[in-house]
């Protein structure tokens, strides 16, 4: 078999790995200029920052056998944060799993999976066409043919578009919502010591505060402050003015650190819209015929669920 795998993130990588590992060829297609989709780093000059997904857990038993294969390949670190969380009442330690990220910056992990991988980057899926076999129709007017199957691991609004209309798990594909997040990346001169090295808000338009240079294999050289804004202040003013949501966050982040972050060399403003589960229809992949709808939003998000269910849609075909 040929296999089309639409998204180069956590899903779409671990389908391909599972399929090559039983003999199955696959062809990775990405609208972006890097794999991992939301296990991202943005670069800007000495800074770096984990824009996207902050850490992740485990539980799965298979899940776990892969990342301390990763740690193993140093790609992959514990991260003992020191974590709190305010909510009415003061602050409390902020608990849980055990915290892990990707080293020395978050994308090293998917980098790490894609070795080998036939991927193929800048290219952004117009149209999923069944015929005899498969076709992707891109954006730019070009086209491929050829494929026996197609997996498609991008987010449920960007697939209800391309995926043809007498897909039998279109409704469940239609109905699955996700939250909307910004991402506030501030650069300092130098390092702060806040205390914490991670912080957990409630009833604020941001949620959570980052010292991302606290993370293992970052550069302590200088300071980076990542800040998401809060899932239901996002949806709200996902299509706000952009200057103005980057001041709303600086200002509850300053507050919340007591220092002026806007006074900063560096800050930027990323908009993700699609970054958390709103909806779901909590399963490890929709299967239709010879094509699969997988991610982290079907089964709840988070990085582990992404790779369950792109393992998932490539055992469909197994």
């Amino acid at each position: 078999m040929n296999i089309a795998i639409l998204g180069a993130g956590i899903a779409g990588l671990s389908a391909a790995r599972e399929l090559r590992a039983n003999g199955i060829s696959a062809k990775i297609f990405d609208k972006s200029r890097g794999v991992g989709g939301r296990m991202s780093t943005r670069y800007a000059g000495e800074w770096e920052f984990d824009h996207g997904a902050q850490f992740f857990t485990v539980q799965d038993d298979d899940f776990k056998a892969q990342i301390d294969m990763a740690i193993t390949a140093g790609v992959v670190a514990p991260w003992n944060a020191r974590a709190l969380y305010l909510k009415t009442g003061g602050l409390s330690a902020d608990t849980g799993r055990d915290r892990y990220v990707g080293s020395p910056r978050m994308n090293s992990l998917p980098k790490y999976w894609a070795e080998g991988l036939d991927i193929h980057l800048g290219r952004r899926i117009n149209r999923v066409v069944k015929g005899e076999t498969w076709t992707l129709e891109f954006e730019d007017g070009t086209s491929e043919a050829g494929f026996d199957a197609v997996i498609s691991t991008i987010p449920p609004a960007q697939a209800k578009l391309v995926l043809p209309a007498d897909f039998t798990e279109i409704q469940s594909v239609e109905s699955a919502q996700m939250h909307v997040c910004f991402c506030l990346m501030v650069g300092l001169s130098a390092p702060i010591d806040t205390g914490w090295d991670t912080l957990r808000v409630k009833e604020l338009p941001i949620d959570w505060i980052a010292i991302n240079n606290a993370k293992p294999g970052r550069n302590g050289d200088v300071g980076t402050i990542v800040v998401h804004s809060a899932p239901e202040w996002s949806d709200a003013h996902a299509e706000a003015d952009r200057d103005w949501v980057q001041t709303v966050m600086l200002q509850t982040a300053s507050a919340l650190i007591e220092m002026p972050l806007d006074q900063a060399p560096h800050i930027a403003l990323h908009r993700w819209l699609y970054a958390s589960n709103k909806t779901s229809p909590d399963v490890s992949c929709l299967v239709g015929d010879n094509i699969v709808a997988a991610g982290d939003w079907c089964l709840g998000g988070r990085v582990q669920g992404a790779w369950l269910s792109g393992r998932a849609a490539a055992k469909a075909f197994l």
